[in-house]
């Protein structure tokens, strides 16, 4: 009997170590050429794509049925972490008005079947804004303005604060710090919103539960993305020269980072920013030169 434990025992990891996720379509989506997108996110039912451009100016809302784009706003600084209900109803950003001493920024929000938003908050420095339930909350620095109710059992990704990982937990203000280092960057929250995929500068890729205990550490994988069964992480592993990007591919890990692989392996091709759909196996990026991609994958050896 004890053999034969042993026996499925080693079976049983052979066919962990052989998962993987394997690439089965590639298609680029048909936007104006002559834009340079970036930053694509899928709606959350997985519809649409939202994009914006590699100077955040603006977003737009590609409809995967018609492949059809249309701009929703072209207003400065608004591509950069936008936020989309859960319902997939209304969208709200932050906008950057003016420089030096005479910036300020403004939180919009607009339903998506309007040709208007409106402006929820006008201060001089202001969080990007996320959906709490559906509650709208941002940080007007450097309180919490606009909490979710006390009682809601809802878990919100507000991004980072001072270098930190900082959450919404039952409407409680929660800050992060898996390493005990700060700098951290691209927050993910996995898809039963009980982990944080995050990356800290100096150490890499990590996973913690909403505590803030680390959970493992992943090596390279920037600007990681949960996919919609939360088995697997997707990231980039780009390299510079100290000026610019000369190379970028996508990779996967597993959240106990025992399982890794690659998706892309180009040379010609710079592949980033990934964006896992929230409802099925594809994943949405953008390349170096401004195009946006979609890919399909499936996964083997589960």
């Amino acid at each position: 009997m004890r053999s034969l434990m042993l026996c499925l025992a080693v079976l049983g990891s052979t066919v962990a170590a052989m998962a993987q996720l394997t690439v089965i379509a590639v298609e680029r989506l048909p936007l104006d050429p002559s834009g340079e997108w970036s930053q694509p996110r899928f709606s959350p039912d997985g519809s649409r794509i939202y994009v914006t451009t590699t100077e955040y100016r603006g977003i737009w809302e590609f409809d995967l049925a018609t492949a059809t784009a249309r701009r929703i706003t072209d207003d400065p600084g608004s591509g950069y972490a936008f936020s989309v209900s859960d319902d997939g109803t209304l969208l709200a950003y932050r906008r950057t008005l003016g420089a030096g001493k005479d910036r300020s920024q403004e939180i919009v929000v607009r339903r998506l079947d309007e040709t208007e938003g409106r402006v929820v908050a006008a201060e001089r420095k202001l969080s990007v804004p996320a959906f709490s339930g559906d509650r709208l909350v941002y940080r007007e620095q450097p309180s919490l303005e606009k909490p979710a109710a006390p009682g809601a059992a809802t878990v919100t990704l507000l991004g980072i604060d001072q270098t930190n990982i900082a959450l919404l937990v039952s409407g409680k203000e929660r800050v992060l710090d898996p390493l005990g280092t700060g700098r951290y960057v691209w927050p993910s929250l996995s898809p039963e919103r009980t982990r944080i995929a995050a990356v800290q500068m100096e150490r890499g890729a990590l996973v913690s539960d909403l505590e803030g205990n680390l959970l493992a550490l992943l090596g390279r994988c920037n600007a990681p993305s949960w996919t919609h069964d939360g088995r697997w992480i997707v990231g980039m592993d780009d390299r510079d020269d100290g000026y610019k990007v000369i190379a970028s591919d996508l990779v996967f890990v597993s959240p106990d980072g025992m399982h890794t692989g690659r998706l892309t392996a180009t040379e010609d091709v710079m592949e980033m920013f990934p964006d896992c759909s929230p409802v099925d196996n594809r994943i949405a990026y953008a390349t170096l030169a401004g195009q946006i991609y979609v890919l399909t994958y499936q996964e083997e050896g589960r």
